[in-house]
């Protein structure tokens, strides 16, 4: 008996030698294979080089086991259904993977990193911290995840992922899985296992508000200082700004997916406990009475250890009939409290796609709350976990987006934007327009487009844009001096000009970039409007010296030159606000046009004529 086990171990040791022997001198060996029932087992302080693949198992139980090993495998490791990798310290590099989804990889030793592969069963043995490299972009996954031994912790740090896809258990205790947060960034985990027990940090910046919601289930109130602790009851009456009477205390357990106000120095709250996987319901509430535009308005939260992705949440069904897509998040960027913004998002939905004011895209962090609005009262908000996802991304457009996004600033600043989608109205549309909610201090100036309901929104959407078309925007700000720019433009049919009434300046945003103006202060919602004109390019240049207006400014009256050969077939005048001052539909022998009967300011002349072309030009009128 003990020859024959001699004879087992002297048939392993051969393995081993011939193995690396061949690794290192012979480039014709591309391949390390283990076979089932085999192990290979490398000793401490090695250094091996496979160039080409390793493939543990023939289909079952080979096992690779390293001991403070630095090992590359210039090809594919394939781990085999059934077989094992055992990974105790030492580094571990591969060119690719082939893992079954019945093989298992243990990690044991001290303070090691999680490889980013795609796992069947991951086991964590060791002591100190098992790190997760993967990162949002490129997650860790694996189909099994056990946490084994007190003082084991699985580290998930700030910008790293981790998905764990069927059953995670954790053996080890609460504090033995830590996702964490800082001013960096967070940690993000999506499982599928309830009752699990992990520690959630949430880091939050000092002295300013915070709208948050628990990634853990019931997380206790003694985690906050209640003094400054709040939350919002949307089925009280709200009479806009400057009232606060819906914000009230809360004295008990945090619930899952409702949003609180938070105030507080600097800080990272624990949440220690079961992390929230199901689907949760939220009721969302109003107040049937008073004006709509303040009623409905629920402060709801994500209440997962991973970002929650709005666009998928309203494609699936999320937000019920009665409530509108868009959310608003609050933006106590100064530390001021109530003298901070709000940034606004309205998501993809039926074909569209998603646009957001400063930075929001639709991707709502860990912890953090947000508003949404009911026009319905005790309509269902149902959140579900495969909204989930690890990706923080920006937004990006495509040529098919069209949208243009202002900027209004003095010291602080504000956004709107318009935006053209199919299916919109010109009015208010609770699909895909964002109403505009105002900051209590008016220090931070406003910008927002009116509606043809009159409805201010900070986003708004509509079925097309055309020449003449015009869009009516609204200021809101303290006196000072101030500059409207285009932050970001991707429609190029039309040249997108800003009219100033009170001035009677016509201002081409896409060539001067901004509009600098004084204010005097408070809320104006006639003097600026958006209106739009071909590019120069598509306008037939060499009407100019063929055709010619005079005087121009003038006082009274434009005359005309036709020297292009061809008639006039009609002769319009727009004032900036679109309407129509002047329509001649037969003007053959027209030379001169009274405009004595009209107001200072400026206006867009438009000659269509008899072979298809057109001559544009602008009118300054100054009596």
């Amino acid at each position: 008996m003990k020859t024959l086990q001699k004879q087992k171990l002297t048939a392993v040791l051969t393995v081993f030698f011939i193995s690396i022997l061949v690794s290192f001198t012979s480039e014709a060996q591309t391949e390390l294979k283990i076979p089932d029932n085999r192990n290979f087992i490398v000793s401490t302080g090695t250094y091996l080089k496979i160039p080409g693949n390793i493939t543990i198992g023939n289909g079952t139980s080979g096992t690779f086991k390293t001991n403070g090993t630095n090992i590359t495998v210039t090809g594919q490791l394939n781990l085999n259904a059934g077989s094992q990798l055992n990974l105790t310290s030492g580094t571990f590099t591969i060119g690719s993977t082939n893992i079954n989804a019945s093989s298992t990889v243990i990690y044991d030793g001290n303070n090691q990193n999680i490889n980013n592969w795609a796992y069947g069963n991951l086991i964590l043995n060791g002591t100190g911290s098992m790190t997760v490299t993967g990162d949002t972009a490129s997650p860790t996954i694996t189909r099994n995840l056990t946490v084994n031994n007190t003082g084991n912790i699985l580290k998930i740090p700030e910008n790293r992922a981790l998905t764990v896809l069927d059953t995670l258990t954790n053996n080890a205790g609460t504090n033995e899985i830590s996702i964490e947060s800082s001013s960096l960034g967070d940690g993000s985990l999506i499982s599928y296992t309830e009752n699990v027990d992990a520690t959630v940090n949430r880091y939050l910046t000092g002295y300013r508000w915070h709208y948050i919601s628990s990634p853990i289930d019931s997380a206790p109130l003694t985690l906050f200082n209640t003094n400054n602790f709040m939350w919002w009851d949307a089925s009280m009456d709200w009479a806009g700004t400057g009232d606060f009477n819906p914000w009230k205390a809360w004295n008990t357990n945090l619930e899952n997916a409702r949003g609180y106000a938070y105030y507080y120095y600097d800080t990272t709250i624990p949440y220690e406990g079961k992390i929230n996987v199901g689907d949760y319901n939220i009721t969302l509430r109003m107040y049937t009475s008073g004006t709509l535009d303040y009623q409905g308005w629920n402060l709801i939260g994500n209440p997962y250890t991973s970002v929650l992705d709005w666009d998928a949440a309203v494609s699936g069904g999320a937000v019920p009939v009665g409530a509108e897509n868009a959310i608003y998040f609050f933006d106590d960027e100064t530390g001021d409290g109530a003298q901070s913004n709000y940034r606004y998002y309205v998501p993809s939905t039926g074909g569209t796609y998603g646009v957001g004011t400063e930075d929001a895209n639709g991707k709502i962090p860990m912890g953090q709350g947000f508003f949404v609005k009911t026009n319905t009262d005790n309509v269902v908000l149902s959140l579900n976990k495969t909204y989930r996802t690890h990706a923080v991304q920006t937004f990006y457009k495509t040529p098919s987006d069209e949208y243009i996004k202002l900027q209004i600033a003095g010291d602080k600043h504000d956004e709107t934007i318009v935006r053209i989608i199919d299916n919109s109205t010109n009015g208010f549309d609770p699909d895909f327009d964002a109403r505009k909610l105002f900051p209590f201090d008016e220090t931070i100036p406003q910008i927002y487009i009116i509606g043809t309901d009159y409805k201010k929104t900070a986003i708004n959407s509509l079925p097309v844009i055309l020449p003449n078309t015009v869009i009516k925007l609204g200021v809101k700000a303290s006196e000072g001096e101030y500059d409207i720019k285009i932050k970001d433009l991707n429609f190029f049919k039309y040249d997108v000009f800003l009219v100033d009434k009170q001035e009677n300046t016509y201002t081409d945003l896409s060539e001067d970039i901004s509009y600098k103006f004084n204010y005097s202060g408070g809320q104006n919602e006639n003097r600026f409007f958006l209106t739009f004109r071909l590019p120069a390019s598509d306008i037939i240049t060499n009407l100019s010296e063929s055709i010619k207006i005079y005087p121009n400014p003038t006082n009274r009256y434009i005359k005309f030159i036709n020297n292009s050969n061809v008639l006039f077939e009609s002769v319009k005048i727009n004032s900036t606000d679109g309407k129509i001052c002047y329509l001649n539909n037969h003007p053959e022998s027209i030379n001169e046009i009274d405009l004595s009967k009209l107001s200072n300011g400026v206006y867009f002349l438009e000659i269509k004529l008899s072979d298809g072309n057109s001559y544009r030009n602008k009118i300054i009128l100054k009596k």
